[in-house]
C-alpha cells in the first residue's frame, strides 16, 4: 500500500512536465493502491476540473478530500479555486476566505481570493489580497501576473462564459493563476521525507508560513 507515494509523486513530476496522460495514469494508480487518500483525491480531482474534464467526479473528489482534511488550508483552497474555475464565485469566496484563515501567509491562496473577490464585485478587497500576495514573495513567474491584476484587475468575462456550462470551466484562461494545478499540502501521511518534486499549487515554501 505504501507504494502509492511513488505513483503520486511521479504523477506530480509528469504533470509539471506537461505529460498529463502519464500523470493521470499514475495518480489513478495511487488512488487504486490507497482509495480515498485525500492528497491524491485533491490533486487528480482539481486537475480534471482545471482541464474541463470529468467535472462532477473531480468536484466530488475534492469535496471528499476536504471532508477528510477540513483544516488543511491547501486542500480547502483547491475546493475554492475549483468553484472559481466553474464560475461559482460566491462559493469560491466562501471557501477561499476559509483557506486564508487556515493559511494566511500563502501567496497563492491570497491571489486566488483576490480573483474571487473581483468576480463578485468586491474590487477594493481584491486589490488588497493581490497586494498581500505580492508582498508574500510569490513564485517569480507569478509576480508579473499579480502586478498586472493590481494595475488593471481581471479582464471581463466573455458573454458566452457567463452562461452555465457543464462541459468546461466558466472562467477564461486569463483568470487562471500561473500555478494551475491543485494546491497540495505538505507531504502526505506516510510519504517519503523528500519528494522527487515539490507539490504544485499553494504548496508551502520554507520560511513562508508553511
Amino acid at each position: 500500500r505504501n507504494a502509492w507515494t511513488l505513483f503520486y509523486f511521479r504523477g506530480i513530476c509528469y504533470e509539471r512536465s506537461k505529460q498529463w496522460p502519464k500523470a493521470e495514469a499514475d495518480l489513478k494508480k495511487a488512488l487504486q493502491l490507497f482509495p480515498d487518500q485525500p492528497h491524491v483525491l485533491n490533486y487528480l480531482g482539481y486537475s480534471w476540473i482545471d482541464q474541463g474534464t470529468n467535472l462532477d467526479d473531480g468536484m466530488a473528489m475534492i469535496k471528499k478530500a476536504v471532508q477528510q482534511r477540513p483544516d488543511d488550508g491547501y486542500i480547502v483552497d483547491s475546493l475554492g479555486w475549483a468553484y472559481f474555475r466553474l464560475g461559482n464565485y460566491e462559493d469560491a469566496v466562501k471557501q477561499l476566505d476559509h483557506a486564508i484563515e487556515l493559511k494566511p501567509e500563502d501567496p497563492t491562496i491570497n491571489d486566488h481570493l483576490g480573483d474571487a473577490y473581483w468576480r463578485v464585485g468586491r474590487r477594493l478587497e481584491a486589490k488588497f489580497q493581490w497586494a498581500h500576495a505580492r508582498d508574500l514573495k510569490p513564485e517569480p513567474e507569478d509576480l508579473p501576473k499579480i502586478l498586472a491584476k493590481l494595475k488593471d484587475g481581471l479582464p471581463d468575462l466573455p458573454k458566452v462564459s457567463q452562461a452555465k456550462n457543464t462541459e468546461k470551466p466558466a472562467d477564461s484562461p486569463a483568470d487562471k493563476p500561473a500555478v494551475a494545478p491543485p494546491a497540495a499540502s505538505t507531504l502526505p501521511d506516510s510519504a517519503p521525507a523528500v519528494a522527487p518534486n515539490a507539490a504544485p499549487g499553494a504548496a508551502p515554501k520554507s520560511g513562508n508560513g508553511g
